[in-house]
């Protein structure tokens, strides 16, 4: 079930602050050759997608919605930001995991893994609220 959806709105508001956090990570570690993703399970499309380009690469992504009459799209706020890697540097991925830039609750704390989650666009948006 999904449980947060974000408006184009609040998905904008979410891109934003992914890529300041991205631009925060990138001067830390300036050796870092990567860039964003919007991913699922169910698939990815890159950080600067159109919503044709989402709706067309990723309909995982999104949800019909009626409001007001009109047909909208709504954008699963669950979707996580993550970076996708042009140039695996192990050492540098194994730093990223523990770096509290990234969420250490969605990024796998192993080194048999390369994803590195920046958190959901829930929480970019500033919708997401613990329970």
């Amino acid at each position: 079930m999904i449980s947060s959806m974000l408006n184009f709105d609040q998905l904008q508001v979410a891109v934003a602050a992914a890529k300041r956090q991205f631009d925060l990570i990138r001067k830390k570690y300036p050796d870092l050759k990567a860039h964003l993703v919007m991913s699922l399970p169910g698939g990815q499309t890159g950080i600067d997608s159109s919503p044709p380009q989402i709706l067309s690469e990723f309909p995982a992504m999104v949800a019909m919605a009626v409001e007001d009459g009109t047909h909208q799209c709504k954008y699963d706020g669950n979707t996580q930001v993550e970076i996708r890697f042009n140039d695996l540097k192990y050492d540098l991925i194994w730093k990223l995991q523990a770096d509290n830039l990234v969420d250490r609750n969605l990024t796998p704390q192993t080194k048999a893994s390369i994803q590195i989650v920046l958190g959901t666009l829930a929480q970019f948006a500033g919708t997401h609220h613990e329970k």
